[in-house]
C-alpha cells in the first residue's frame, strides 16, 4: 500500500503533524519498529512458553510505548506497572540463572543470540528516547521501561543458554592483549 504522502521526505506523526523523515521522532519510531521486529524474531526462535509469553507482552508494550510518544501521551501510555512486571520477570530469570558474570560475549545458541540482538536494538531505542527527550517531553516511564526491557532481554538470553546446557563465554577484562 502507498499514499504518496511520504514521497517528499515527510510523514505524519500520531497527532497528524507533518515532520521530516530524518526527525528525531521518526528515528525513534523507526528504531521502535526494528526492536519490535527483532523481538518477534526471538519470539519465533525460542523454545520456551514462558519466554515466548514475555516477548509477546513486550511487543504489545512497545506498541503502547510508541503511541505514548507519537501521540504525546494522548493515547495509550506506559505505566509503572509495566516496569514492575519487567523487573519481576527479570528477577525470576535471574533466580534460575544464578550468578551473572560480566562481560557476557553474545552467542552460544541461536535463541540466546536472537535475544542479544533484540537487546542491543532496544538499547539503541533507549538512546533515541534520551535524545528525543531533549526535543519533546516524554512520559518518564518510557526510558525506564526501555532500560528494564533490555535487562529482561539479557536475562532471557542467559536463561536460553542455561536451559540448553550451554556455558556463557565471558570476556576477561583483566587479561592483557
Amino acid at each position: 500500500m502507498f499514499t504518496r504522502r511520504g514521497d517528499t521526505g515527510e510523514t505524519d506523526t500520531g497527532l497528524r503533524k507533518r515532520v521530516g523523515k530524518a526527525s528525531p521522532l521518526v528515528e525513534f519510531e523507526g528504531t521502535l519498529d526494528e526492536a519490535i521486529s527483532f523481538i518477534g524474531n526471538a519470539l519465533v526462535i525460542t523454545r520456551w512458553d514462558d519466554v515466548r509469553q514475555d516477548l509477546l507482552a513486550a511487543q504489545e508494550d512497545l506498541y503502547a510505548l510508541g503511541e505514548d510518544v507519537s501521540a504525546e501521551g494522548k493515547g495509550r501510555t506506559i505505566k509503572p506497572e509495566r516496569v514492575e512486571w519487567l523487573e519481576q520477570r527479570s528477577r525470576e530469570y535471574k533466580a534460575e540463572i544464578g550468578k551473572v558474570r560480566l562481560f557476557v560475549v553474545p552467542g552460544g545458541s541461536v535463541e540466546a543470540t536472537s535475544m542479544h540482538i533484540a537487546r542491543t536494538v532496544t538499547r539503541r531505542l533507549e538512546r533515541f528516547a534520551v535524545y528525543l527527550s531533549t526535543e519533546m517531553e516524554l512520559n518518564r516511564f518510557v526510558m525506564i521501561y526501555l532500560n528494564r526491557l533490555s535487562s529482561l532481554l539479557f536475562m532471557t538470553a542467559l536463561v536460553s543458554n542455561r536451559r540448553l546446557g550451554i556455558e556463557e563465554r565471558i570476556w576477561d577484562i583483566r587479561r592483557e592483549s
